[in-house]
C-alpha cells in the first residue's frame, strides 16, 4: 500500500441483525472486524486518530497509518470493537449523536427502516404526496432530497402508530449510553461531534441548520462528557450532494480549531486545508477486505 492515512470508517459491530439498522451499511459481526483488523496490521501500521492526525499534519508519513473510525455511537462498539482493538494495542474514535446518546430522538433513518420492515411505506408514501413525492421514487432518496422537520414529523407519525411505547424506548438500546461513551473516553478513545440529529446538514437540503446542529450536539458532549470536541464529522456520505456552503457553514461556526469530517473513500496525503476523510468499510472477509485496502491505495 502507498504512504498515506487511511481511516477505516465503520457503523456498529454486533452479533444482532437489528431491523431498525438494515441498509445503513459499514456495520458488521464481530468476527469478520477481527478479519479486518488483522488484515490492515499487515497492511500497514495502526495508530489512534491522534497520532494519525500528528504525524499526518506534520507531513512525517513514511509508512501506510491506519486508524479505525466509529459513526452513530452504537454499544456494540464498546462490546465488540474496543476489545478486538486493545488486543493490537491501539484506540479508535467514535462519532456521537447527542440525542441518540440521551434518547431523546431515535434516527430517523431507524424509523424508516422500521416502517420499511413492517409494511408501513405504503402509509409514509400517502402522506409525503403533498411534499411532491410521486410513488416510483424511493422514499429514502426523496427524504434525504426534500428533507425538512415537517417529512421528519410525517415519518415520526406513522413510526408511533406502527409502535408501542415499550417498543420506542427499547430502540435506543442499540446505542451506547453517556456512562459507556465515558469508559471508551477515559481509554484514550477520541470522541468526535456527529450533530445533534444525524441531519443532511451537509447537503443544500438542510446546510442552513449546520451551526444549530453541531452547536446542540457539543453543548451536551460538554454538559455531559465534560470533553471538548477535535472533530466535526458530517453526516451521510453523499459526496455529490454536499453543499458547496458546506466549508463556509463550517469556518463560521467554529471558533476554535478543529476538523471537518467527510467520508472521502481515500487516504489522507497531503495537509491542503482543515478536512480529512475516511474509508468506508466494506462488509467483506479478510481477504476480500485485503483487495478492497489495496485498490484503495493503487487509485488514490
Amino acid at each position: 500500500m502507498k504512504n498515506g492515512w487511511y481511516i477505516l470508517n465503520y457503523h456498529n459491530i454486533s452479533w444482532e441483525e437489528n431491523m431498525y439498522a438494515i441498509g445503513i451499511g459499514s456495520t458488521m459481526p464481530p468476527d469478520i472486524f477481527k478479519e479486518h483488523v488483522e488484515e490492515a496490521s499487515r497492511l500497514g501500521k495502526l495508530v489512534s486518530i491522534s497520532d494519525g492526525l500528528d504525524r499526518y499534519h506534520s507531513g512525517q508519513i513514511k509508512e501506510p497509518l491506519i486508524s479505525f473510525w466509529f459513526d452513530d455511537g452504537f454499544i456494540g462498539v464498546r462490546k465488540y470493537a474496543f476489545p478486538v482493538l486493545e488486543k493490537y494495542g491501539v484506540n479508535g474514535a467514535i462519532s456521537v449523536c447527542s440525542k441518540f446518546l440521551l434518547r431523546e430522538e431515535l434516527f430517523w433513518r431507524f424509523k424508516l427502516s422500521f416502517i420499511s420492515q413492517t409494511d408501513g411505506l405504503r402509509y409514509l408514501r400517502s402522506r409525503l404526496k403533498k411534499y411532491g413525492y410521486q410513488n416510483d421514487l424511493s422514499v429514502k432518496n426523496f427524504v434525504m432530497n426534500q428533507f425538512s422537520k415537517a417529512i421528519v414529523n410525517e415519518i415520526d407519525e406513522v413510526y408511533r402508530s406502527l409502535t408501542s411505547e415499550l417498543d420506542r424506548v427499547d430502540a435506543f438500546r442499540i446505542f451506547d449510553d453517556v456512562e459507556g461513551i465515558l469508559s471508551l473516553h477515559k481509554s484514550g478513545w477520541e470522541i468526535a461531534n456527529h450533530s445533534a440529529s444525524h441531519y443532511p446538514i451537509g447537503e443544500n437540503s438542510y446546510i442552513h441548520e449546520f451551526e444549530e446542529q453541531y452547536a446542540e450536539c457539543e453543548k451536551k458532549i460538554n454538559e455531559y462528557l465534560k470533553i471538548t470536541t477535535n472533530y466535526w464529522v458530517v453526516p451521510f456520505s453523499r459526496d455529490s450532494y454536499l453543499s458547496d456552503k458546506l466549508i463556509e457553514a463550517f469556518n463560521s461556526a467554529n471558533a476554535e480549531k478543529r476538523w471537518l469530517v467527510l467520508l472521502g473513500h481515500k487516504p489522507n496525503l497531503t495537509v491542503k486545508s482543515n478536512i480529512i476523510h475516511r474509508i468506508s468499510a466494506p462488509s467483506l472477509d479478510g481477504r476480500g477486505f485485503k483487495k478492497f485496502l489495496k485498490a484503495i491505495s493503487a487509485y488514490s
